[in-house]
């Protein structure tokens, strides 16, 4: 909103550095990554990108000033030195936390399974407090705080508690259990692995290095379609994006169901670095598990984050006087995961363990997730009917394109699926990072994290293109479409995806890396 309210950006440019911004927080987390396996380690790496963020919110902070507005300074710290810190942190932090346990005692492996679980719902918890405040702080004011020096004081808020956090991260130090910088990264370990073998004739790592440099550029031009969507060849850039992404994906997953096929000639590779072919082998059979899970709960995310918010901005908004913002309802899916993960820990899981004689793991989790997810979709297409064959309120809508007017069905009603997609968070997002964490090699999971992050940046890819080619469905004006079929189609096309997980799934033999 600060793009459209302050620098002048248009609906569709505002979007796409929001677009942007997200995937580069994820694309940069290889570097984040890198930085943590061969330079800084993880806690120094977690110190000083958690500093850029806080770097990047000052500035922020100081070019939303009222007397002094600078776009070259705003997009520095929003579109730079934010999404280098987030992808240092988030590269590094789950690992870093899982690593404090020692899983030699049965009750600490455990404890490192849920620690997942809790840690996903600390960042929700964060997610609430700025969904339910710091956006209506911005756009708004309150407390107090006038509405020109909204932006100012919500990005001042974040780098103040961002800081916060980081010095009381640092007040532990003594006590963490801290793993030391290899001698080389893991990514280039692969790279000079896969290339050696490609070079040997081998087909299988041909095509994953192709698979690779595909899924680069179909990112590459996913960011620069984001940037810049009233180009004339931004269409094009978007259906290269979903091309390139697409042959990428399949081109890497298929030759790692199984990858036996890396045996490297070269005994020097393996007396010169930290890692076997073993280790890089046990990387790449996590692939296909990562990407097909990763896009099957995607598409069904995609639900809430492209639609979930425009519904509601038809729907009626008033509160008290006043209408309510469209993303405030986000606020409930945060909620699902702060409410729900203590009971599902505690309570639920433990069941369900019982009753199923300790067979509730991955598979099991992960299939509850989605059926949640399934469920808050179906939901949120039958409100949508609902919604749309309700009488106009003849009241127009804050939150949605100008002119448009609500509709009579309360937006309360978008609370359910808001919160049912937070319960499938819960049991897909916590499995996917543990299952990431203790199938691969110690000298791998940093690079498994950050490949995971990666794989977000490449559903935004393929999700773009299915979104724009539902776009005669999803009009400006709800009421002249058929929004619902947007969410039929995320269902089917996540069915798919997590057929194809659960094809992986039972192609893969979990290992003991503990022992």
């Amino acid at each position: 909103e600060f793009f459209l309210e302050h620098l002048g950006y248009t609906v569709a440019q505002a979007g796409g550095l929001n677009a942007a911004m997200g995937t580069l927080c994820m694309t940069w987390a290889l570097l984040g990554g890198w930085i943590a396996d061969v330079v800084l380690g993880r806690y120094m790496t977690i110190v000083m990108f958690g500093l850029l963020y806080v770097l990047g919110s000052v500035l922020a902070a100081a070019a939303a000033w009222p007397d002094w507005s600078s776009t070259r300074m705003y997009m520095l710290g929003i579109m730079f030195l934010v999404p280098l810190g987030t992808a240092g942190i988030k590269a590094n932090i789950s690992n870093f936390g899982a690593d404090q346990y020692d899983v030699s005692d049965p009750a600490q492996a455990a404890a490192q399974e849920r620690f997942f679980s809790w840690f996903y719902m600390s960042i929700n918890l964060g997610s609430a407090v700025a969904y339910g405040y710091l956006t209506t702080l911005g756009s708004s004011g309150g407390l107090g705080i006038p509405k020109e020096y909204g932006y100012f004081s919500a990005y001042t808020i974040a780098a103040a508690f961002m800081l916060l956090a980081v010095a009381i991260f640092c007040s532990k130090r003594s006590q963490y259990r801290m793993q030391v910088p290899q001698k080389s990264s893991a990514l280039g370990a692969v790279v000079r692995r896969v290339v050696s073998v490609a070079r040997q004739g081998v087909a299988e790592a041909k095509l994953v290095f192709l698979g690779a440099m595909l899924l680069i550029a179909g990112v590459g031009c996913s960011v620069a379609q984001a940037i810049a969507p009233e180009f004339r060849f931004a269409g094009c850039l978007t259906n290269l994006a979903f091309v390139f992404a697409a042959l990428g994906v399949c081109l890497v997953a298929l030759p790692c169901r199984s990858p036996r096929w890396l045996t490297s000639e070269n005994e020097l590779l393996e007396a010169e670095e930290d890692f076997k072919d073993e280790d890089v082998r046990d990387y790449l059979r996590l692939l296909p598990l990562l990407f097909t899970g990763n896009l099957a709960f995607s598409a069904l995310y995609n639900s809430m984050q492209f639609w979930y918010q425009q519904q509601a901005c038809q729907m009626d908004l008033r509160l008290a006087g006043t209408q309510l913002a469209g993303s405030f309802f986000c606020i409930a899916d945060c909620l699902g995961i702060v409410l729900a993960t203590p009971i599902a820990i505690d309570w639920f899981n433990p069941i369900m363990e019982k009753r199923t004689q300790g067979q509730f793991g991955h598979r099991a989790k992960f299939g509850l997730g989605m059926a949640f997810a399934a469920f808050s979709a179906f939901l949120a297409a039958r409100l949508e009917v609902d919604r749309r064959l309700s009488p106009s309120l003849e009241v127009a809508s804050n939150c949605a394109p100008p002119g448009i007017s609500m509709n009579s069905l309360p937006a309360a009603w978008m609370v359910v699926p808001f919160f049912l997609m937070g319960l499938g968070e819960i049991y897909t997002q916590p499995v996917l990072m543990h299952l990431s964490y203790s199938q691969s090699p110690k000298s791998m999971r940093t690079l498994t994290a950050a490949t995971g992050l990666v794989v977000g940046a490449v559903s935004n890819a393929l999700f773009t293109v299915q979104v724009a080619s539902l776009a005669p469905f999803v009009p400006n004006d709800l009421n002249d479409g058929h929004l619902e079929y947007g969410y039929y189609a995320n269902v089917l096309l996540g069915g798919v995806c997590y057929v194809a997980y659960l094809a992986a799934l039972d192609n893969f033999e979990e290992k003991n890396f503990n022992a």
